[in-house]
């Protein structure tokens, strides 16, 4: 009896946490459904202007120490920028002024070394001055400011693709991709400073055997003191706070129940679902003070993205095309990605953040070569005199702020 009372507490508990976390949500009308298929046919172009209030340029040093070939991540603080050199694993550290600083950690076999290509990204706890390598299958690697071997963290059992550090001393974590649910069996948990697992979402879908479930990818997009997560096999974009996990928006695909339940099961992984026409996807996104901006791919012939805009505050969901030029460009460069919206601000490179920066700050990155090729193709006749790149030099990072 006991025990049957205890369970019955829990559940009457669990269910006036959720009832009081939508109630809220309904009253904020904090959670808008972005219907992605309809706003595609209306064509609505917006404006930068109406968001960004300042962008700066910062060129990272170029040595001989310090040279990169593709940059595959990038993170940074109010005073140091750390990149990720996709061709050797490297990662190195420059001041916010984009001077060469020092290598955090090594490619190697020794201790405190890492395997090559092991790395999935880099995250930071700034009030420790610790830089964390993280790891699909392994404990995360953990490095002092200065470069210098800590530990490995190995406080939680679950393989982890990404953490960031909260206000209150809690971490937002996010569940890795392309693992069996044993080892990942949620996208996204809350973990408090004492390492108490506190709230976690799994998205599978209910038909999808729980021994094949799995997240092909999954986006984690920290803002402000919160986090937002996303995988495909689920159209809700969850926020993570302090105090648990509750629906951010719903990004509504319409691709189908079906579609949802293959994407998440690992027994379909090998078989061939390209009977994909017109099926949407969520290439990236992120999120400012006033709304939520989406990269959206149709899995059409030709292949067609979409840029797009939610608002916060009126629901209102905009769309427009991004150029073919701007897509063919972007193919295989991970630090020269341009499939965004052109920039009406300064007229520099196509407007596309992929990194985040604290909440009115996201960061892009745009090597020399991709530079090259929109000046070849009759963009940046307009350009701001400090995007100069030459063929030798590290990429460039593109800082935007944000309006309140």
């Amino acid at each position: 009896m006991k025990n049957k009372a205890q369970v019955w507490i829990g559940v009457v508990l669990t269910l006036l946490i959720l009832g009081a976390c939508q109630s809220a949500s309904l009253e904020k009308k904090d959670v808008w459904v972005a219907d992605v298929r309809s706003a595609m046919e209306q064509n609505t172009p917006f404006s930068m202007k109406d968001d960004v209030m300042g962008i700066e340029y910062i060129p990272l040093e170029t040595t001989d120490s310090c040279l990169i070939s593709n940059l595959t991540y990038l993170i940074m603080d109010d005073d140091f920028i750390f990149v990720q050199n996709g061709k050797t694993d490297q990662v190195f550290k420059f001041t916010r002024q984009g001077k060469f600083v020092c290598q955090i950690g090594r490619v190697g076999n020794g201790p405190g070394e890492y395997a090559p290509w092991t790395i999935e990204n880099i995250s930071l706890d700034v009030n420790k001055k610790e830089v964390f390598f993280n790891s699909r299958r392994l404990p995360a690697f953990v490095y002092s400011y200065d470069g210098e071997f800590l530990r490995t963290d190995t406080t939680t059992v679950e393989a982890v693709e990404n953490r960031y550090l909260l206000n209150n001393g809690s971490f937002a974590l996010s569940g890795a991709s392309i693992t069996p649910i044993q080892q990942s069996p949620w996208l996204v948990a809350l973990k408090n400073e004492k390492n108490q697992m506190m709230a976690t979402k799994s998205p599978f879908p209910a038909n999808v055997p729980a021994e094949a479930c799995y997240m092909q990818e999954i986006q984690f997009v920290p803002f402000q003191n919160s986090a937002l997560a996303y995988t495909l096999c689920n159209d809700t974009v969850f926020r993570v706070t302090e105090t648990g996990i509750c629906p951010a928006c719903v990004y509504d695909k319409k691709n189908g129940a079906e579609y949802n339940e293959k994407i998440a099961d690992i027994n379909e992984m090998a078989k061939d679902n390209t009977n994909t026409l017109f099926t949407i996807e969520l290439f990236t996104f992120f999120e400012t003070s006033r709304y939520f901006y989406f990269r959206t791919i149709v899995l059409s012939k030709p292949e067609k993205c979409f840029f797009q805009r939610l608002d916060k505050r009126t629901g209102e969901f905009l769309s427009q095309p991004v150029k073919q030029d701007f897509m063919e460009l972007s193919v295989g460069f991970s630090d020269g990605n341009v499939i965004g919206m052109e920039n009406d601000w300064d007229g520099g490179v196509p407007f596309c953040p992929r990194y985040i920066y604290k909440d009115r700050i996201c960061v892009q990155v745009i090597n020399a070569v991709t530079l090259e090729k929109l000046e070849n193709k009759g963009y940046l006749k307009d350009k701001p005199v400090a995007l100069q790149l030459d063929a030798d030099d590290n990429p460039m990072v593109i800082v935007y702020t944000f309006r309140n």
